[in-house]
């Protein structure tokens, strides 16, 4: 340490906030506080680049930090130029171009790193300032949660009061005071990022939008099945759609929630029929008299599929603003496009409802393909089964009594099944989870002639008593079965349901919990009421974020300038609307910030203070009366001990006031505090 100090360095946290004298050149500051606002913009972005181009920043930033306490200059222009040509080689080497938006980040922050390296005049500062604040938004292609928009504005105070420190000149002010400056600053933005949050035109779709590259990482259903590949999603605990209904909720069990319908299958993946395969009647549903319909509002989360999950049986096309839904023969609720975006949307359902009725014997072979060569075993059994039984709706209950009398396993990790998935489900290992329970009973119904197909989607939720709307995660996926008999048509079965009733009843997220505490005996993190409770209460918080932030799209945009008076399709009416606003949020602010403020003396406001508490028990002070002359006055009236704090308070006055060797901080805070004690 000794040697640091030779060379006039002294380690301190102080340095961030300035005003340390001679210590400190008055550079050395203001460059550290600047990269300190810039790891709080750039070190989010961080975690979303390759490892290499993290750490190729990271080397840059602790060098440049490096060279801030050594006081050593700054790389030649030789090794700026060959550093930035290894660094867009190695972009170009791992994107394979320099265009789009992954690659353009990367070699954005890459760039701001060797931007780093070569800020020697204040014009460099600025650069660097600007840089930072368009990485800073790049971050916003990843994610738009509350989370990241917090840290965002945390950033954006960094880079403001980087920005701030620039502008003055020798006077050099503390950290408290330049952030006090910067949130004023912002407070006063405030109404006018409001006006046009609300006012300014809403673009459909994200405005850097790249298709080859965005939601690259999106999870979730698939357009196929195969055995282990929904209960791959058992422990992912992302959100996949929240739903609000009005009135009273359907029981947990009857919650099932419809993706994409499979019908065909290779022996060991199941796909969705073919549409030029057979003739394909409408979808239609036949709704009974005298049914409850169920209203509900879906805020579905992106996942690069074009399946609404809409509640089984769906009793009309879900509506919602800019969005063209279709509803393919199969029953599933299709959007037009791709879903890369929050998508909120309106549905009906009746639990009621049959659907299929419509079918035709021809049209029913669609759903009895079985591969040819396969499940030989599977085969033999529906053989047997049907010389002892004719009945189909008979067949389906020995089936579902097989799965519950036997000893099949529900279970997460199952057995790894290679060839003839099906038979060695049923005569082998008899564990799996729910989609090798539905394959399985769909391959048997079509071996036994029962039209049978496999349905996917989400079943069950979890209430969320905090906002009074149901949550459902990837973890809740799930496959079941649909039998198509007569006079009912497409039936709804769930073999899981004859294994596991607690799935069904109670949901995933509840059978997980049981199970890992029968597991080791203990209840786990999720098993508290209290981490439950804060779960909830910030995933409410989440979703209103997203309902009222991210969802203000140009439907809503719409429905809220109507309510005013305001016709969103006149542009005219809308910039006329945006002008009033602004113009009145800039007179607001100006009012408060141009009109004169003379800042009042803390001794005087001490001491006024003094005298009004004199004057409220019949003793006010006397025009031009000193301190002193007052205090004589005033002593015979006051009881003793308030006289002797009253000695006390003029004592300190007078010092602070005619002392000026005695004025100090902490001495004014001692006038104050005599003050506030100081009650006849």
């Amino acid at each position: 340490m000794a040697g640091f100090r030779d060379r006039g360095v002294v380690f301190s946290m102080r340095v961030m906030g300035g005003t340390l004298g001679g210590v400190w050149e008055r550079d050395r500051r203001d460059t550290l506080f600047l990269l300190g606002a810039i790891a709080l913009a750039i070190g989010p972005q961080l975690f979303n680049l390759p490892l290499w181009c993290a750490a190729g920043f990271a080397v840059l930033f602790l060098w440049r930090t490096g060279l801030v306490f050594s006081g050593r200059p700054l790389p030649g222009k030789v090794l700026s130029i060959a550093a930035a040509a290894a660094c867009t080689a190695g972009v170009l080497a791992q994107y394979g171009t320099l265009f789009g938006r992954e690659a353009g980040v990367a070699l954005l922050v890459l760039f701001l790193g060797l931007k780093l390296m070569e800020m020697r005049a204040r014009r460099d500062h600025f650069v660097v300032i600007f840089l930072s604040f368009f990485v800073l938004v790049t971050g916003f292609f990843e994610s738009q949660s509350m989370f990241a928009a917090a840290l965002g504005m945390i950033a954006v105070v960094g880079l403001l009061a980087a920005l701030l420190t620039m502008q003055f000149g020798q006077r050099e002010v503390s950290l408290r005071q330049r952030l006090t400056t910067v949130g004023v600053m912002l407070l006063q933005a405030l109404p006018l990022a409001a006006a046009l949050f609300v006012l300014f035109p809403r673009i459909n779709g994200p405005l850097w939008g790249l298709p080859s590259d965005a939601h690259s990482g999106s999870t979730g259903m698939s357009d196929t099945m195969s055995p282990g590949q929904i209960s791959d999603l058992a422990n992912n605990d992302e959100v996949a759609f929240r739903v609000q209904f009005e009135g009273r909720a359907p029981a947990q069990s009857q919650m099932y929630w419809r993706g994409p319908t499979l019908g065909h299958f290779d022996g060991k993946v199941w796909r969705a029929v073919r549409a030029d395969i057979g003739p394909r009647p409408a979808a239609q549903a036949t709704l009974p008299e005298g049914g409850k319909a169920l209203h509900y509002r879906t805020t579905l989360e992106p996942h690069s599929g074009r399946w609404l999950f809409a509640l089984d049986v769906p009793a009309s096309v879900p509506s919602a603003p800019d969005l063209a839904v279709s509803v393919s023969p199969d029953f599933d609720m299709l959007a037009a496009d791709p879903v890369n975006a929050r998508t909120r949307f309106d549905a009906t359902a009746r639990l009621d409802a049959s659907i299929g009725l419509n079918e035709t014997p021809l049209s029913l072979q669609n759903w009895l393909q079985l591969p040819p060569g396969h499940h030989r075993r599977t085969l033999e059994l529906a053989s047997r089964w049907r010389n002892e039984e004719a009945d189909n709706g008979a067949l389906v209950q020995r089936t579902l009594s097989m799965f519950h009398d036997a000893d099949f396993r529900y279970t997460l990790n199952p057995p790894l099944l290679e060839d003839n998935p099906v038979d060695r489900f049923l005569f082998e290992t008899r564990a799996g989870f729910c989609e090798h329970y539905a394959s399985a009973f769909v391959v048997l119904m079509r071996a036994l002639d029962i039209p049978a197909r496999v349905v996917t989607g989400y079943q069950g939720g979890e209430a969320n008593p905090a906002d009074d709307y149901w949550i459902v995660r990837q973890s809740d996926a799930h496959a079941w079965a649909e039998v198509w008999l007569d006079g009912k048509g497409w039936v709804r079965i769930d073999p899981t349901s004859a294994v596991a009733p607690e799935r069904i009843e109670k949901g995933s997220s509840a059978l997980s919990r049981q199970r890992g505490q029968a597991k080791d005996g203990l209840p786990g993190l999720g098993d508290l009421d209290f981490y439950r409770q804060l779960r909830f209460s910030i995933d409410a918080v989440s979703h209103g974020w997203n309902q009222w932030v991210l969802s203000y799209d140009s439907g809503r945009q719409k429905s809220l300038l109507g309510s005013i008076g305001l016709d969103s399709t006149q542009p005219q009416e809308i910039a006329a609307a945006l002008g009033v606003v602004l113009a009145l949020a800039i007179a607001g602010v100006a009012l408060s910030t141009l009109r004169p403020q003379v800042k009042r003396d803390e001794v005087e406001r001490a001491y006024d203070l003094f005298c009004a508490r004199v004057a409220a028990i019949g003793a006010p002070r006397l025009k031009a009366e000193t301190a002193s002359r007052y205090l004589e006055r005033i002593d015979p009236l006051l009881e003793p001990d308030d006289a002797d704090l009253a000695r006390e308070i003029v004592e300190t006055y007078s010092q602070l006031r005619y002392d000026p060797d005695t004025s100090s901080p902490k001495r004014v805070r001692d006038l104050q505090r005599l003050v506030r004690a100081f009650k006849p």
